[in-house]
């Protein structure tokens, strides 16, 4: 048999499979057609490991994240930037992520420096237990992600630091960064082309809904099929 006809064979196998099986669902929901159809959903699962790889090829691939500290009077110099960074490791502790609780949180290891005119230049560095919350943004149309800091570990910095930075951080992640947009739907959405049928279909992302289980992030998608 030419390759021609078996394709052509085959293409009619196909179409056949999905006449019967929706001749078969057909027959079993038709009872149920009164009511609302039920979403179509994809679920997408991102485990630990890759987020801590995502932080890991940030760290290997690109500069430390960094971020001006510019409230309370802190002032930048040649010879003392006013900086946080993050780090991939700190005095021992090292950036990452794990579920815990129905949450994603982990220590962020950092450096930096602090230069107030009463103080002079002072730097530190540590880690802050952290906590990310995702959320679905309808305006955005987008996963957002909001950075929480809990706590400030400094090591051989004075004390009296701890709450003012960890104030400081969270003011200059809040107005500068937070909220981050994850995804958006748009790229969530694609083109399927179906040459059997002559066409093809725009799967449009409609809204994400982020669930986050004991081992595992869980992003679940609704979906709506048009013509493409």
């Amino acid at each position: 048999m030419k390759a021609k006809s078996k394709s052509i064979y085959l293409t009619l196998f196909v179409l056949l499979f999905y006449v019967v099986d929706a001749g078969a669902q057909e027959t079993a929901t038709r009872g149920r057609r009164a009511g609302n159809p039920t979403p179509a959903e994809a679920t997408i699962t991102v485990n630990e490991q890759f987020l801590n790889s995502f932080l890991t090829a940030i760290f290997d691939n690109l500069n430390e994240p960094s971020m001006a500290l510019t409230i309370g009077g802190a002032k930048s110099t040649p010879q003392c930037a006013s900086e946080i960074r993050l780090k991939r490791e700190a005095d021992g502790v090292r950036t990452s992520v794990r579920f815990e609780d129905g949450r994603i949180v982990g220590p962020l290891a950092f450096a930096g420096a602090y230069n107030a005119s009463l103080m002079g230049c002072v730097e530190f560095s540590g880690y802050a237990d952290s906590e990310v919350v995702l959320s679905y943004d309808t305006g955005r149309r987008a996963l957002v992600a909001r950075f929480q800091l809990r706590n400030i570990h400094l090591n051989n910095t004075p004390a009296l630091l701890n709450g003012p930075l960890l104030n400081m951080v969270q003011e200059t992640i809040d107005r500068r960064y937070n909220p981050v947009e994850v995804v958006t739907l748009e790229k969530l959405s694609t083109r399927v082309d179906i040459p059997p049928a002559g066409g093809a279909l725009q799967l449009r992302a409609k809204e994400i809904r982020p669930e986050i289980t004991s081992s595992a992030l869980q992003l679940h998608i609704i979906y709506e099929f048009v013509k493409g």
